[in-house]
């Protein structure tokens, strides 16, 4: 009835039934409401009309919904549908980060000239570390690109064309990095074009509360989801390199499949959603939330510092420190390393999981001490996990404790480091209108990937004055993340008041565990 009442608001009469409406989908707007709403909004119940539903407009809950008239057949297959279109977009996440990640642990052995027979033959005018950032830089650079840009066409022309768009992109992009892979400055320029295509977590996050519009736990929790599909999705693609060992561009072929496969799979599950199934009895978002000025201000300041300061665990203490202070110099001294390559690559790319715990937990945190909060609380244990990691470094001679003690650290202080990221797009989707979301989480994302791109700015850093001067800048910064965020705390919609009645990060975290 509730359904029928909403049709009735938006949908012209006519003597179309629901039988007749599901065998001809593409005229739902042709639907008989059974009941008319009264002017004051109160709609009038059916037996307060004499109105009743005949036999022949049964409807078969069994079978598969038609997406234009899929509100009609009942919450449970509507939620199936949706549910579906999620998961869907879920999986175009998860390859997406495959496809961003699948050479990214080979990269430090491909910038060294002469190391490896698929390494560049040169990389002037940039030396190690700036020629691997210059990767990570000119990709990023990309993806803040197609953040806005499929951002702004997900709110205008759907986020189903939109995934679409990126997934058949980052197939081609891909395929081309693989022809160009013999000279460094055609790999960078086709890094750029797939980057170019590499928005899809920030359309899938928008995605989720747009289908899940009437419930903000459900959109708050899949919003989680796609952050840890991102996550698990750059695990799964350096690992990709571990198949190959020998080859270290080859993987390229096998994302750019796995793009295809995406593509196809979002055709047939992703529906537009402005034909969203969702109509749920809980009370629905506002779609008249004011554009929160300040506050998108202060959130965007504050994770721009928060995402610069988390770059000193991820990923320079991988590379320059890690690949250097216990591989490449033992190489250059003719000794056998501390840590071998493979063992790097299995470094490397696992650390992509830490967003499994770091979900987890943050649903229970932020519960308990407010975002805002644990944001700050965040910055700060990412301030004191480099200081760690510089301490560890600084042993000499490196031995196998040192080095286990140091990537014991960043397994174990990583995941409180991603609290702080994995909340600011529920935080901007607090304060942003309805018909703004999917733009508000193509900045969100874009914030992580404007960090990325000063990844070459340390990387210089490192090859000039040295490690651990860029370490420290990266601590100063999660300092300030720290500060800045503080006024957020003192905010209606993101306190912990607020949350506590259901603007939590994530939603339900029992749900979750």
């Amino acid at each position: 009835i509730n359904t029928l009442i909403n049709f009735s608001h938006r949908r012209p009469q006519s003597t179309m039934t629901i039988d007749d409406a599901a065998e001809y989908p593409e005229r739902d707007d042709l639907i008989t409401p059974l009941y008319e709403p009264s002017c004051k909004g109160d709609s009038a119940r059916p037996e307060e009309t004499g109105t009743t539903r005949s036999s022949s407009n049964n409807v078969d809950n069994d079978k598969e919904p038609i997406l234009g008239t899929a509100s009609l057949m009942g919450k449970s297959t509507s939620d199936t549908a949706a549910q579906r279109a999620a998961y869907a977009a879920m999986f175009a996440v998860f390859v997406d980060a495959i496809n961003m990640m699948c050479i990214a642990p080979n990269l430090p052995i491909m910038v060294t000239p002469g190391l490896h027979e698929d390494s560049f033959p040169s990389t002037e005018p940039f030396d190690i570390a700036t020629a691997q950032y210059a990767h990570d830089a000119v990709e990023a650079l990309g993806m803040v690109i197609s953040n806005f840009v499929f951002g702004y066409i997900a709110d205008r022309i759907g986020s189903r064309k939109a995934i679409l768009l990126l997934m058949i992109g980052s197939c081609c992009t891909s395929v081309g990095i693989y022809l160009v892979r013999s000279n460094y400055w055609s790999f960078i320029a086709m890094t750029f074009a797939n980057g170019l295509f590499g928005s899809a977590a920030a359309i899938a996050n928008g995605y989720m509360f747009i289908i899940y519009k009437n419930d903000r736990e459900k959109a708050d929790e899949f919003g989680g989801y796609v952050m840890a599909t991102l996550m698990v999705g750059l695990t799964v693609g350096g690992l990709f390199t571990l198949f190959f060992p020998s080859n270290l561009f080859r993987p390229l072929l096998l994302s750019s499949a796995l793009c295809f496969l995406a593509f196809v799979v979002c055709f047939i599950f992703v529906f537009v959603p402005s034909e969203s199934p969702v109509e749920i009895d809980s009370e629905p978002e506002e779609d008249d939330i004011p554009l929160d000025k300040r506050a998108i201000s202060n959130v965007i300041i504050g994770a721009s510092f928060d995402h610069l300061g988390t770059l000193g665990i991820y990923p320079l203490a991988f590379s320059p420190v890690m690949y250097q202070r216990f591989f490449l110099d033992f190489q250059i001294a003719n000794k056998v390393p501390i840590m071998s390559g493979n063992e790097y690559r299995w470094l490397f790319s696992m650390i992509g999981l830490a967003a499994v715990p770091a979900a987890l937990l943050m649903p229970l945190v932020n519960k308990k001490l407010g975002v805002a909060i644990s944001t700050i609380i965040s910055n700060l244990i990412t301030a004191g996990a480099i200081i760690a990691l510089l301490s560890v470094a600084a042993i000499d001679p490196p031995t196998h404790s040192s080095f286990v003690l140091y990537a014991t650290i960043i397994y174990a202080t990583f995941p409180f480091a991603l609290l702080s990221q994995l909340s600011s797009g529920a935080m901007l989707d607090r304060v942003t209108p309805h018909d703004q979301k999917s733009l508000a989480q193509g900045i969100n994302n874009s914030l992580y990937d404007f960090a990325t791109i000063f990844t070459i700015l340390f990387g210089w850093i490192s090859d000039t004055k040295g490690y651990n001067f860029a370490l420290f800048v990266c601590f100063g910064l999660s300092i300030v993340g720290a500060f800045v965020n503080v006024p957020l705390i003192f905010n209606k919609r993101l306190g912990r008041k607020e949350i506590g009645n259901g603007y939590n990060s994530v939603g339900n975290a029992d749900c979750i565990i």
